[in-house]
């Protein structure tokens, strides 16, 4: 970790779902550095008035991290694309008037496109975003990037998660602890196609780890947050039976679209990270569903 003497950090988005793991890792790593987090409704930056009161966070030494965003899963529509942009715009604005020493902003891999067939994907992949949000993402790298350029002593990464499980996702997503949730409460799991398309599945704690880490570091420009270990959707299931001891039920679906795989080289991460590690799928799971039962009400 290099000592980049941040006088704060600045979470936006900080009761999201990798937002308050995140709060709690910068808390772990850095006691002696204030954060401070904001999320709707207490700072909603959709609204005009926003930029203003992200100015009022920042100072030259301050590292601003950006989580806040209106997940695909509550709808990938125009209107919320709009929002999202919106979101940036005002980052935008707040960064031009009061420049931060770092900024690291939560894009996704969804800018490759869900829907279309690359080979290996890295950082010289072009961009192909099919969704809103994979749109958006994109539009709000190039407004960040563009801001940086004008501010001397600012440095920008810009992450590119792939897909994220974990523990207590606050909405049923279509992957692993979707899936165990789905098998634990004895409800079918609807499966598209035959489930044998590549994905990568990246556990919770992983994901908040590294972005502590690279906060702290110095690397600028886009960065595919990836394993280079990719799943199938029945690999997933298949953890779940060896751990449930029976394979759960299954609706099969026929595929809407086109078959595509998801695969990526973490070259470029692993050399900006020397020593990474990623937990692998069976384990994960496993934990997924040690944290399940440990919540209030569980099943015993």
């Amino acid at each position: 970790m290099s000592a980049f003497p941040f006088s704060r950090i600045v979470l936006l988005g900080h009761t999201g779902y990798i937002g308050s793991r995140l709060a709690s890792a910068f808390q772990a790593a850095a006691p002696d550095i204030p954060l401070v987090g904001r999320s709707a409704p207490t700072l909603d930056l959709t609204a005009p008035d926003a930029a203003g009161a992200l100015e009022d966070l920042l100072d030259a030494d301050a590292a601003l991290v950006v989580c806040s965003a209106i997940k695909k899963q509550l709808g990938d529509t125009a209107e919320i694309f709009q929002k999202n942009t919106a979101i940036v715009l005002n980052v935008c604005a707040a960064l031009a008037a009061r420049p931060v020493r770092r900024v690291v902003f939560f894009s996704s891999a969804s800018v490759y496109g869900e829907d279309v067939q690359h080979g290996v994907i890295t950082e010289a992949t072009a961009v192909q975003p099919t969704s809103f949000y994979g749109i958006g993402k994109f539009a709000a790298e190039r407004l960040l990037a563009r801001t940086a350029a004008q501010l001397r002593d600012t440095s920008l990464l810009m992450v590119r998660p792939a897909l994220v499980y974990g523990p207590n996702e606050p909405a049923y997503y279509y992957g692993p602890s979707g899936f165990l949730r789905k098998a634990l409460d004895g409800l079918p799991i609807t499966l598209w196609g035959d489930g044998t398309e590549l994905r990568e599945f990246l556990f919770i704690d992983d994901v908040v780890a590294l972005t502590v880490r690279l906060t702290f570091g110095d690397a600028t420009g886009v960065l595919n947050v990836v394993s280079g270990t990719s799943y199938t959707y029945v690999q997933a299931l298949d953890e779940i039976a060896r751990l449930t001891g029976a394979a759960p039920a299954l609706q099969m679906r026929a595929r809407t679209k086109d078959k595509v795989d998801h695969r990526f080289d973490a070259t470029r991460l692993r050399h900006t990270c020397p020593g990474l590690a990623f937990t692998p799928l069976a384990e994960g799971v496993r934990r997924v569903a040690a944290e399940m039962a440990a919540l209030p009400g569980a099943r015993s």
